[in-house]
């Protein structure tokens, strides 16, 4: 699963990691300059000898880049580049601005290697609450950061997009507007991850200009997209409920209470326009679905 990551390491690093005998639970692997590398697997860290240096950085953006940095320099722009197998490498550095838009990223000091992971048939058990009498209902995913809300709108998507014959759904057309490249992770034009083959997707595109651009061009049944919040956002989905577009998006948050400080997320609640929000639980295991609440049923909640 990790063999794409591996390829782009210095092999040192590479031999260090298979050594630990652990790859397929590899959820992160940490590099800061002057720092040891640090390997999260799920919720516990292992501390390599291994020392992250300039040199290093530079070697695995140039292996990224197949030796041409300046052809990813959009995506360094945006934080982030996309490896192939849907892996997401994040940067941090110097930030250069030129009439008040970024135009480099310099002296790059840390990398944030997140393993891209599919898990056919997470979203068994909540479909059905989902999906009823053959609707697909609008539904809001709430989970704090790394605690499985991608993995389960990615196989939300796939099932919806394919058909579902134990509910008797047949497959939608399905918009995914994946703005980090987290959901499909596209690579030089082909969905890294399984998404469905119903599913249109439009990836490094802001969530609002996105919605509208699929909207006119793809005449979806579902709109999907993750980690919303942003007021253009809110605009762009009341826009699409207008067109009769279902949706389904996922948000960070721990409760509903959580979410209502969003004032954003509560002009959408008032409005009725989610059917459905499933709270996934902060535990050890990414992905375990704490509840699921009937927006019917949150009268009172503040």
């Amino acid at each position: 699963m990790i063999d794409e990551i591996l390829k782009v390491l210095p092999s040192y690093i590479s031999n260090e990691i298979i050594r630990l005998n652990c790859s397929q639970n590899i959820t992160e692997i940490r590099l800061r300059t002057k720092c040891k590398i640090i390997i999260v697997c799920g919720k516990n860290e292992i501390v390599l000898d291994c020392i992250t240096t300039p040199k290093v950085i530079l070697d695995i953006l140039l292996n990224v880049s197949k030796n041409s940095i300046y052809a990813i320099q959009n995506d360094l722009n945006n934080g982030f580049v996309v490896i192939r197998g849907g892996h997401r490498i994040g940067i941090s550095g110097e930030v250069v601005y030129v009439d008040g838009k970024i135009k480099n990223i310099k002296n790059i000091c840390s990398l944030n290697i997140r393993v891209a992971r599919q898990i056919y048939g997470c979203a068994d058990r909540i479909l059905s609450e989902i999906i009823v009498n053959n609707e697909f209902l609008n539904t809001l995913i709430v989970s704090p950061p790394g605690c499985g809300k991608t993995t389960l709108i990615r196989d939300i998507i796939r099932q919806t997009s394919n058909g579902i014959p134990s509910l008797n759904f047949k497959g939608k057309n399905v918009a995914l507007i994946d703005e980090r490249g987290e959901i499909a992770s596209v690579y030089e034009g082909v969905a890294s991850l399984d998404v469905g083959v119903r599913t249109d997707i439009m990836s490094n595109v802001n969530k609002a200009s996105g919605m509208k651009m699929m909207i006119r061009s793809m005449a979806p049944d579902i709109i999907a997209t993750d980690e919303i919040g942003k007021k253009e956002d809110i605009t762009a989905i009341k826009e699409a409920i207008l067109s009769g577009v279902k949706v389904i998006f996922t948000m960070h948050g721990d409760s509903i209470k959580s979410i209502l400080k969003n004032q954003n997320i509560k002009e959408l609640l008032d409005l009725n326009i989610f059917s459905k929000i499933v709270i996934l639980s902060n535990g050890k295991v990414p992905g375990i679905v704490e509840k699921v609440y009937d927006t019917q049923t949150l009268g009172g909640v503040a």
